[in-house]
């Protein structure tokens, strides 16, 4: 009976443990997946502020589209996780279906690392080595993240690491260079590492698992084997016999047991050992990262520094073992060089959350300061209890260097040194602001006189050279307090703080006077400029930025009206007048919308043999006012000049006058037609291609044509004005320059020009006959032309007396009221005086006295009568 009661008790035991075998498995993969899911939300509360912190760094150096796609996909998978990890805990499912739960978050974790491995593709910015490095330590602490959440799972790490990694790491190794290949291969090696480190883990939790249900089935197999002892007692009781059997078998199950203690005791031991050795592996990954990191414990004391730490604190890890972080870590703030508060007293609370970065100056051990960049993270257990710190910092102190180089040069020019135009405007702005009621300031508005032609006949280095001498000449007459800008070109702008206008006049005047007698030398050459100022006194009653601009450079705009090489101090009534100019543009407009522009015809007398049978005339532009009242062109020019509405006016003119002349060519032949041209058609391409399409679709005879260019346009133009009339000059066209006065300078730049005609200024003909130094000068001009091969001629002639001494000096032409008034032309043929010039000369006089006032104000306007 005893017999088949141990065999059946026997049969039982070996059902029982294949049945407990299959049941461990099932409720070993259900812990495992539950320790996955338990995990799981921390890691995707990391996974959305680490993609949106790789979004903002890459945010400059990757398409938008990219950017937020990726983030759109990787918000879109986490919270389809974060349901899925909702759904698990809200249905709690039983151990039966535990593997179908795992499979659901093994997918989910796999579409995370596709994602995330598609940042080593679209986040992979060629050249720079620092985002490169940045993504690398990023996918890394991904991949550790991985390995520290995922590894309770066969598979789980495997699934997001290898997709993650693989893209970046292509990316390295094709870039073939050395410093790749070891970024690659250092890279693969700390992955090995991950992968290993996750591989024991498993293995540490799976044995943990199964320990725990070994643990479980040894106490119920107590409890089975006392109630097995009772009944052998009970069959004892009922079967003395077998008292000492029963004995026997208590005493083998006793030590059994003691040697499962023994067991479990020695995989204690070995789960200790691996766990230090994973220690270890810690250890060495913070030490071969590229920050610098510092751990502390709970009370603020050191206990780990790795190896970059070392070098930027100065300490070694076994000597600052111990010591409080402030000791080691010795900073402060990177400005005003105070104190900085202990970086570890905003964790002492339970938040997990990571301190923003801070900038600030790390003294060394041995003095040696860096600037530094630095995060604080608390360690916590548990229970959420802080139990240390981890604390990363790296150097930035070249990157500090190149944001102050990079600040300077938006705030300064780079030829002078000076600040720029934005800056100054910047700066002035905030004087207008802080202005108050007893403050006086003033702008000063500077505009070199003659630099252009310095510039345009030597180069650009010479007018670099140029302006770097006038900026140190600026420099050493102002005050310490003053403001000097290079607002462009060669316009300055100074702001004088606290300076009332009569002592702002007199800096104004020195400046003016060091710059008149200052004198250039460049390639034996010497050269003198002058400085045109405009002077806009600054009261707490200003009209802001914009008006105090417009008004300094209206200044110095009438300080060049007014003969350049002076101060204009700007008024308000001054002001007021100029300002009645900006009524003009309307009414120019409204003219030529009304048609009521309109061509006058003045001839020009042959009075040389030499010159043939040719006939030449001026096209001149008057303006019919609202009442039929004639303008003349000094009226309404300069406001159009001032206003860029000449162009307009221009192409009117050609268009105009070349339709007269085809009408005229059909009545008078061998008719040379002079055409006036501003300083903007010199400086326009598109005007100067109009011009030569409009000759050619005219099919007019270009040599019939001639443009009058004044010297001061020539000269201050002389790049423009050498391309413009090289291009119409090989289609057959004639030049002609106007108020020539014979400089020596001029001269120089007159063998530049192509020309066909040299027209004197009228203001030497008009004295001639009083003036020998005039009349020297215009027998000088003309011989000097005639040697240059340039027909002359001769402008303002008033009286006889004056035409007769013109013919005795062999001037080619003369043009005046003397011989002929300008007349409105149309489509008839042009007449021509006769040369015994008719009519009352008293009258004539008159007329030429009228002539000289309207072509003095048409001198200003740089387009001709």
């Amino acid at each position: 009976m005893k017999n088949d009661y141990r065999a059946s008790e026997l049969n039982h035991h070996t059902v029982d443990s294949s049945l407990q075998q299959s049941s461990h498995s099932t409720a070993l993969l259900a812990e495992q997946v539950k320790l996955l899911y338990q995990q799981a939300p921390k890691a995707l509360v990391v996974t959305l502020i680490t993609s949106a912190a790789l979004v903002f760094i890459f945010w400059d150096h990757v398409a938008k589209t990219w950017l937020l796609g990726w983030l759109a996909a990787i918000y879109l998978l986490t919270f389809i996780r974060f349901l899925l990890v909702r759904s698990y805990f809200r249905k709690k499912p039983a151990t039966a279906e535990s593997a179908r739960w795992g499979r659901q978050f093994l997918i989910g974790t796999l579409f995370s690392g596709i994602l995330w491995g598609s940042t080593g593709s679209i986040f992979f910015v060629n050249g720079s080595a620092t985002h490169q490095l940045f993504l690398a330590y990023l996918l890394g602490g991904m991949v550790a993240g991985a390995m520290a959440s995922l590894s309770s799972y066969r598979g789980a790490f495997l699934a997001f690491s290898i997709p993650a990694v693989i893209p970046f790491t292509y990316q390295v190794i094709t870039h073939e260079s050395n410093i790749q290949l070891a970024i690659a291969f250092t890279y693969l090696i700390f992955v090995f590492a991950m992968g290993s480190i996750s591989h024991r883990l498993y293995q540490t939790v799976a044995e943990s698992l199964k320990f725990r249900f070994d643990n479980f089935d040894l106490l119920k197999r107590l409890v089975q084997a006392k109630n097995h002892q009772k009944a052998i007692n009970q069959a004892l009781q009922a079967e003395i016999a077998e008292k000492d059997q029963s004995q026997q078998a208590l005493k083998s199950v006793k030590e059994q047991l003691e040697q499962r203690v023994t067991e479990r005791t020695q995989a204690l031991a070995l789960a200790n050992a691996v766990l230090h050795q994973e220690k270890e592996l810690f250890q060495v990954t913070l030490a071969s990262i590229g920050d610098a990191v510092i751990t502390t414990d709970a009370g603020g004391n050191v206990t780990y520094l790795n190896p970059i730490a070392e070098i930027f604190t100065g300490w070694r890890n076994q000597d600052a073992n111990g010591l409080p972080l402030q000791q080691v870590f010795n900073i402060l703030d990177s400005v005003n060089r105070s104190a900085v508060a202990d970086p570890l007293v905003c964790h002492n609370g339970t938040s997990g959350d990571p301190q923003k970065h801070h900038e600030c100056l790390l003294i060394r051990k041995d003095k040696q300061e860096w600037i530094i960049d630095y995060t604080v993270a608390p360690i916590q257990n548990e229970q959420q209890h802080v139990i240390g710190t981890v604390l990363t910092f790296r150097d930035v102190t070249e990157q500090r260097k190149l944001t102050q180089k990079l600040a300077y040069q938006a705030a300064h020019d780079s030829l002078t040194g000076l600040l720029n135009r934005k800056e100054f405007e910047t700066r002035l702005g905030k004087i207008l602001a802080a202005t108050r009621k007893n403050d006086s300031h003033a702008l000063l508005y500077l505009d070199l006189d003659q630099f252009k032609i310095i510039n345009d006949t030597c180069g650009h280095s010479a007018g670099d050279e140029l302006l770097r001498q006038v900026t140190a000449l600026l420099h050493a007459k102002l005050r310490t307090r003053d403001t000097l800008a290079r607002l462009g070109g060669d316009e300055f702008g100074v702001i004088l703080e606290h300076c009332p206008q009569n002592e702002a006049l007199q800096v104004a005047q020195a400046l003016r006077e060091l710059v008149q007698n200052f004198r250039f030398q460049w390639q034996g050459n010497t050269f003198s400029i002058g400085v045109s100022i405009g002077l806009f006194p600054i009261t707490h009653a200003n009209e802001g930025l914009a008006f105090a601009l417009n008004a300094a450079d209206s200044a110095c705009y009438a300080a060049k009206e007014q003969g350049r090489n002076r101060v204009h101090v700007y008024r308000a009534d001054t002001a007021q007048q100029e300002s009645g100019e900006m009524p003009w543009l309307p009414r120019i407009q409204q003219a030529m919308i009304d048609q009521r522009l309109c061509l006058y015809f003045q001839p020009i007398q042959s009075i040389s043999s030499s010159n043939g049978k040719e006939k030449h005339g001026e096209i001149l532009l008057r303006l019919e006012d609202e009442h039929g009242r004639l303008v003349m062109p000094g009226a309404f020019l300069p406001a159009a000049e001032r206003h860029n509405h000449m162009l307009v006016i221009d192409r009117w003119v050609l268009e105009q006058s070349f339709k007269l002349i085809k009408a005229h060519a059909h009545h008078q032949a061998n008719v040379i037609y002079t055409i006036n041209l501003s300083a903007q058609v010199l400086e326009s391409a598109d005007f100067l291609d109009f011009t030569v399409n409009t000759i050619k679709a005219s099919k007019l005879n270009p040599a019939g044509i001639c443009f009058e260019i004044t010297e001061h346009i020539a000269l201050t133009e002389m790049n423009h004005a050498v391309r413009f009339v090289t291009t119409l000059k090989e289609l057959g066209c004639r030049f002609s320059m106007d108020n020539f006065s014979g400089g020596l300078s001029s001269f120089e730049y007159l063998k530049n020009i192509p020309l066909d005609y040299l027209k004197i200024d009228g203001r030497l003909i008009k004295n001639m006959l009083s003036d020998p130094v005039d009349q020297a000068m215009v027998e000088s001009i003309n011989h000097i032309g005639h040697v240059m091969r340039l027909k002359t001629i001769a402008e303002w002639v008033e009286n006889d007396q004056t035409l007769q001494l013109l013919e005795n000096m062999g001037i080619d032409y003369a043009q005046g009221y003397w011989i002929a008034e300008p007349y409105p032309i149309d489509a008839k043929s042009v007449k021509f005086p006769v040369n015994d010039k008719l009519g009352n000369q008293e009258v004539k006089r008159e007329e030429a006295e009228k002539q000289y006032q309207d072509s003095e104000q048409n001198d200003q306007t740089q387009t001709g009568k």
